[in-house]
């Protein structure tokens, strides 16, 4: 798919009807959802300097014990931080909270484990979950 923001709701609708054809349960087609919506939006936020310029591409895989989705898209090199925990504190003032900083907190949560690598000048992000 090309890095476009629209495309992302209805690519999420192919993928969780892809997904209940290969009986995957609704809970984990709902965490595949809302991980799959972060890593995608911050690919096409982040990693290309203007929209459309760039491909993504997405591949899953189900087993009966873990679902494996892979992401890898040619936009700019990468490394996912190093934080976990969210930075939200719990006596932080809601008006002044940073806009950034929440969506990997959540694929940390809520994936199993990730992986990150660049190779040959694309991004690879591979998400566990088991």
């Amino acid at each position: 798919m090309t890095n476009c923001q629209d495309l992302v709701p209805n690519l999420l609708d192919e993928i969780q009807e892809w997904m209940c054809t290969v009986n995957v349960q609704e809970g984990h087609i709902t965490d595949v959802q809302i991980v799959l919506a972060e890593a995608l939006n911050n690919v096409i936020e982040h990693g290309f300097e203007h929209e459309n310029t760039g491909e993504l591409e997405i591949k899953i895989e189900v087993s009966e014990v873990q679902i494996i989705a892979h992401i890898c898209d040619n936009g700019l090199a990468f490394t996912p931080p190093d934080n976990s925990q969210t930075p939200l504190q719990v006596d932080d003032d809601l008006k002044t909270l940073p806009e950034g900083g929440f969506g990997w907190f959540l694929i940390k949560e809520v994936t199993s484990h990730f992986e990150f690598h660049r190779c040959a000048n694309k991004n690879q992000l591979i998400l566990f979950f088991d």
